[in-house]
Parts: structure tokens; sequence; C-alpha cells
């Protein structure tokens, strides 16, 4: 086999790699409190995971007298 052909099938086979990975993680949300906080997430495996993390992020910038509520979830973010 010649040095091209492996290059090409190497470089072919990362390029399926990371399109497999890439896909696998979709989920993006983002969250507002009512004081103006936000949290977001992005490339998270599910819904559930990217909405806790979002909502996490923004009640550790608010208050604890302000809530923080989901404004968009999104798949492929």
């Amino acid at each position: 086999m010649t040095t091209r052909i492996r290059v090409a099938l190497a470089a072919l086979s990362f390029s399926a790699a990371v399109t497999a990975s890439s896909s696998v993680f979709a989920w993006g949300c983002a969250a507002v409190s009512d004081q103006g906080t936000y949290g977001y997430s992005y490339s998270y495996a599910d819904e559930d995971s990217a909405r806790e993390r979002a909502l996490n992020e923004c009640a550790n910038r608010t208050s604890e007298d302000s809530v923080c509520e989901i404004t968009e979830c999104e798949e492929g973010s």
C-alpha cells in the first residue's frame, strides 16, 4: 500500500470519527432569571443534562430570591 493511500485512509477514518463524536453531543439550552442573569449549555448528549447545566449556571449568577427558568432548548446546539 502506498503512502498516499495510507494517508488518505487515515484522514478518512479521522473525519468519520470526528463526525460521529460531534453528533453524539447535540443539546444546548439557555436559562434566564427574573433578575436578568443567565446560564447556558451546549454540546450535551441529552436534553436533561443540558437543562441542568443551564439552570445551574444561571442559579450560580443570581440571588437566592430569584428563580431561573429555561427559555430555550434546542437539539443540534
